[in-house]
């Protein structure tokens, strides 16, 4: 007959698969470590049900320089909010907007996930999920970011933009450099930083992620008054 596992084995399995990280300080710390270590991080925020901007100010100053492949994906909600707009959103990053509410996670190389334990924000804690138990995460993360759209999506006719100044900001938002976005359009880098300059003062940015998030709002917003 098998033998029945004893409480500290078992104990023992749950540990090597779950942790449970008491609030946000300790949510924090883990994630630092996980960033230092990771190539890949996905990313899923939402502006629903958290007092903005303090809640996750942290977390996207740490995507920020996390990894060499970032993804992270937002509702409608926290894609208007004024933390877009910051400093800690200049850095390349591939940015979708999903048009309902999300469920926050952070995934590190497919290989470990953490999800709140009140989805109003990491005050209360998380729980961190190894793999194979992440798996579902990074699944759902996948469907998620296939029905969500890029930021530049519908600029054209919401904010006016051109197709030059629409790929431009596409470009510039998937992390090219001035010289790779003069090249791949046929201008000088010159002309490129002066169509930037153009838009930033019409839509009074100082960045250029700043900029492309200004433009998301002002789609996401005039989607909503029609």
């Amino acid at each position: 007959m098998p033998s029945i596992p004893s409480e500290s084995t078992r104990f023992r399995a749950h540990g090597e698969f779950v942790d449970i990280l008491r609030d946000r300080s300790d949510v924090l710390h883990r994630l630092r470590r996980l960033a230092c270590r990771a190539t890949s991080v996905d990313a899923a925020l939402s502006g629903h049900g958290v007092r903005l901007p303090s809640h996750d100010s942290s977390l996207l100053e740490l995507l920020a320089v996390a990894g060499r492949r970032r993804r992270l994906l937002v509702d409608t909600q926290f894609a208007r909010s004024e933390l877009m707009a910051g400093d800690a959103v200049t850095r390349p990053r591939r940015v979708r907007v999903h048009e309902h509410s999300l469920r926050r996670m952070l995934i590190f190389d497919d290989r470990c996930a953490i999800l709140p334990l009140d989805q109003a924000g990491w005050d209360a804690g998380a729980v961190l999920l190894r793999a194979p138990l992440a798996g579902p995460c990074g699944q759902l993360f996948d469907f998620l970011w296939s029905e969500a759209r890029p930021l530049t999506d519908d600029l054209r006719c919401d904010a006016g933009l051109s197709d030059r100044q629409l790929e431009v900001v596409y470009l510039l938002l998937q992390g090219a450099t001035d010289q790779q976005v003069a090249d791949r359009i046929g201008v000088s880098s010159r002309t490129v930083r002066s169509m930037v300059s153009t838009l930033q003062r019409r839509f009074g940015t100082s960045s250029r992620m700043a900029l492309g998030f200004r433009l998301a709002r002002a789609v996401t917003s005039g989607s909503e008054q029609h």
